[in-house]
């Protein structure tokens, strides 16, 4: 998942004044003494399910300067907690007014402010030993990487609303086409190597960014057409093509049997 860079954060924080962006809200951002007491809000959310997301929001205005603004950590939850009433027009017009009379220009000392609030963002570590922690959903934790220290000898993540494994059909599909896949690729006598059947997986994460589970339906055309067009590649399925004989079903096919 992408972040804001170091340039844009640095500019938030010193337009920020170093003051949480919600009205009548005077609570530092970074105290003095070190401790981080504010974190960096989306206004549309960064992720499917988050509050306001807008799916149709390119990433790089998702992460960009427009879409950000600093608040303290009661009132970033506020805000996502209701984001009827804090919609977007309501935070832009919050983060300009804020900007207007808080901001200052940028100082060298503030790239060290927006190292510290980037990783603030992107590290949460939690303590769990019983119940359930929702991630990126309103009014949850918004996090590039989540540790979790579990008491308990399994842990299940469950995908957001929005994403491919959130659709129950379109998982079965993707899982079949994996299935399909490793059923080829592994049957290849011609391999130099040894077959890795969870390399697959790994090389979605790779090409998309993400666990193919957390992508956001909009990516379930694209994932499908990846995993076809590598089962087409493959030795037997090449072999079986030119019998007149298809290496997998296509979605339509798969959800009426």
């Amino acid at each position: 998942m992408a972040t804001p860079t170091d340039k844009t954060t640095k500019r938030l924080f010193a337009l920020s004044g170093n003051i949480c962006a919600f009205p009548g809200c005077a609570l530092p951002i970074v105290e003095a003494a070190g401790p981080v007491t504010g974190e960096i809000c989306h206004i549309a959310a960064r992720s499917p399910g988050g509050p306001r997301y807008d799916p149709s929001q390119p990433d790089k205005d998702r992460n960009g300067f427009g879409n950000l603004l600093l608040l303290c950590r009661h009132h970033h939850k506020v805000v996502d907690e209701e984001p009827n009433i804090y919609s977007v027009d309501v935070l832009r017009n919050i983060k300009a007014i804020h900007e207007s009379v808080a901001g200052r220009a940028e100082q060298p000392t503030d790239l060290i402010f927006a190292k510290i609030l980037l990783n603030d963002l992107n590290r949460i570590t939690i303590s769990r030993n019983n119940g359930n922690i929702a991630i990126n959903s309103p009014g949850a934790i918004q996090a590039h990487q989540v540790t979790i220290r579990n008491t308990h000898h399994s842990l299940s993540i469950n995908a957001p609303p929005g994403t491919i494994g959130s659709d129950q059909e379109a998982t079965r599909y993707v899982k079949y086409l994996f299935d399909q896949y490793n059923k080829f690729a592994g049957a290849d006598r011609m391999r130099t190597s040894k077959f890795n059947h969870g390399a697959i997986y790994k090389n979605i994460e790779s090409n998309f960014g993400a666990s193919w589970r957390l992508l956001p339906i909009e990516k379930f055309d694209s994932v499908c057409d990846y995993l076809q067009q590598r089962i087409k590649r493959t030795t037997i399925a090449k072999s079986n093509a030119a019998k007149g004989m298809r290496a997998y079903s296509t979605y339509q096919e798969f959800n009426t049997r």
